[in-house]
């Protein structure tokens, strides 16, 4: 899959909308967690599928340091030009324990940060496990996706996010209609779903 993002990512930060989308996400995630109110800059963010960067430069100022990971090289180099002081980019697949190990401190976080990426795994439920595993405790898990109708429909339920969460052990979940974008004169509903690991 790494290769087909590879040859999106030369223009993916010229796309309006995939602009819009990183800047509606991140208000969404400041309007639940509070990322701006002056609380974060002691804290460790996990960008897990982070593309080119644009939630990571909405988080960096706020916070002690992003690891921002992907599976596209191309993904990751054009992050990694943009020189952020606070992000490191990483192009590796987290959700491996061998390439998580090489990699290095990639646990021990009080974030971590989907955005339009868990619709595309192939074991969503898998994923949100480990991914709930390298929170610290009272961290929280947040994911922005495509909203799906219904089974089987693109994008994900409220209910398959629901399931996830709960069965990566995560507790206080939520999951709602975030934003909405709009396409072709249509409004394509984006789903956040959050959760957070219990504290001691």
């Amino acid at each position: 899959m790494s290769d087909d993002w590879d040859d999106y990512a030369d223009g993916w930060d010229g796309n309006s909308d995939v602009r819009h989308y990183a800047t509606r996400a991140f208000a969404a995630l400041d309007g639940l967690a509070g990322i701006t109110g002056g609380g974060w800059q002691d804290k460790r963010v996990l960008d897990f599928g982070c593309g080119t960067g644009l939630l990571s430069e909405n988080l960096a100022p706020h916070v002690r340091e992003v690891a921002a990971v992907d599976t596209s090289e191309r993904m990751i180099a054009v992050l990694e030009e943009k020189a952020l002081p606070n992000v490191r980019a990483l192009c590796t697949d987290v959700l491996d324990s061998g390439a998580r190990e090489a990699a290095g401190g990639l646990a021990g976080f009080d974030l971590i940060c989907a955005s339009s990426v868990c619709s595309f795994l192939p074991d969503y439920s898998g994923a949100a496990a480990v991914l709930a595993g390298l929170l610290n405790r009272g961290g929280m898990f947040v994911q922005w996706d495509w909203l799906a109708p219904g089974e089987g429909a693109s994008g994900l339920t409220l209910q398959q996010v629901r399931d996830a969460l709960r069965d990566a052990g995560l507790g206080s979940i939520r999951a709602e209609q975030a934003f909405e974008m709009g396409s072709g004169g249509q409004g394509m509903p984006v789903l956040m779903g959050s959760g957070i690991r219990a504290p001691d």
